[in-house]
């Protein structure tokens, strides 16, 4: 257990606010419009106590990314939450107990970063959690065990800060089946409603056992903002979706469809899955897979996808293993890669040094022209730097260093 939690903190919510980078005063010309000023934001661990900051999770604000180095010391805002999402211009920190506050962090008009402690609210324990439009945020708590099968989903006001609604589910019957659990894995709005990709296990431990649908991808539907059920979707040319925490796995493209992918890897138990690592496409207002689509990603030799994250158009940021091993929640070895959905092309990119997979999902944030994306990786040597990719040419250069850093939970971009 004590293993599970430390890897949870590692948590960063999938699809992260996108905020245009270009920052500047009020113009004196009325006619031009006005941009706010930005910064960029981090959650870190530190273990390194002679940076002069100590062991820790913090919360860091710097204004360049593209060189230099940045440290917690004299900066840092040290956090207590486990895990971390964005949602209308706040991170906002989750506490891993079995209830606790959910705590927000922003910027002052001089763009100094603040908790909110004013601002908290209790809630339960969040498993998957996920925005919907601009102001709110979904959560799942963390039911895995199949004698606990019942889980709450929780809509939750980033305006007001309080809890707007909520729901249950019975995550072994209503979604599994069969007496059977289901593990889901993320939350994601699709159009006007909630997907939420899941695993289906045996359930014989605390944190869901086995997983026995290896050659199916499923998805489960439910209204908002009721947060009702409405019905479960599979496909059998896929596989199970994203890893227990991971938040990622569902990414929308910008005219509405939603795809899907999977690693297609072997699970711990041994089970190898016999259909490749791809993605699987539900055009826009259908609720259902398109049988007429499957982009087998892992036949173009460049390995299975690992994770992902939407940039821009039909296009897609990917990692993907560089080798036979594949991780779960981390593990292996991966390069970087730009999936156009449409076209089924695979675009490796260059400058980037092969790298481990980071935990759970990929750090990075996207410019809202979608010209430049920002990701963060830990070097052989240990050391976590940004790196700044020209998403046109498929090219990257070495940025920011983050220093005594052990690890980052979030990544993003706030106004101020």
């Amino acid at each position: 257990m004590k293993t599970q939690q430390t890897l949870f903190k590692t948590i960063l919510v999938a699809g992260l606010l996108s905020i245009g980078m270009i920052s500047c005063k009020k113009s004196s010309d009325s006619s031009e419009p006005t941009v706010a000023n930005q910064n960029y934001v981090f959650v870190v661990t530190s273990e390194a106590a002679e940076e002069g900051g100590g062991s820790g999770t913090y919360v860091v604000a710097t204004d360049n990314v593209n060189s230099g180095s940045l440290s917690i010391v004299g900066k840092g805002i040290s956090s207590s939450e486990w895990s971390f999402v964005v949602q209308n211009n706040y991170v906002f920190g989750l506490v891993y107990g079995n209830q606790g506050p959910i705590t927000p962090y922003g910027l002052d008009a001089t763009g100094v970063l603040k908790r909110h402690e004013d601002k908290t609210v209790n809630a339960m324990r969040a498993g998957i959690y996920g925005t919907y439009g601009d102001k709110n945020i979904i959560l799942g708590s963390t039911n895995r065990n199949i004698n606990d099968p019942v889980a709450t989903l929780m809509n939750y006001s980033s305006e007001s800060f309080s809890i707007q609604s909520q729901n249950t589910v019975n995550l072994s019957t209503t979604l599994a089946g069969n007496g059977r659990m289901a593990i889901w894995t993320g939350l994601f709005q699709v159009g006007d409603k909630i997907y939420i990709p899941y695993q289906i296990a045996d359930g014989s431990s605390t944190w869901g056992g086995n997983i026995l649908e290896v050659n199916k991808a499923t998805i489960g539907i439910f209204s908002y903002p009721g947060l009702q059920h409405i019905k479960n979707i599979s496909d059998d040319r896929g596989s199970f979706i994203g890893n227990w925490g991971s938040q990622q796995g569902i990414g929308l493209a910008d005219n509405g469809d939603a795809y899907t992918w999977f690693t297609a890897g072997t699970t711990e138990a041994g089970l190898v899955p016999t259909n490749h690592s791809g993605i699987l496409r539900i055009k826009s207002g259908t609720d259902a897979f398109d049988a007429s689509y499957f982009f087998d990603v892992e036949a173009l030799g460049k390995g299975k996808i690992a994770r992902g994250n939407h940039i821009t158009g039909n296009k897609f940021l990917m990692t993907m293993y560089s080798g036979t091993t594949t991780g779960g929640v981390a593990g292996g070895k991966v390069n970087l890669a730009i999936a156009d959905v449409e076209a089924k092309t695979l675009t490796s990119v260059s400058g980037v040094p092969t790298h481990d997979q980071s935990s759970y999902n990929n750090k990075m944030y996207v410019d809202k022209d979608g010209k430049t994306a920002y990701y963060l990786l830990q070097d052989d040597a240990g050391e976590f730097y940004v790196y700044v990719i020209n998403l046109q040419t498929a090219t990257a250069t070495r940025g920011l260093h983050l220093v005594g850093i052990t690890d980052v939970s979030a990544f993003t971009k706030l106004d101020y």
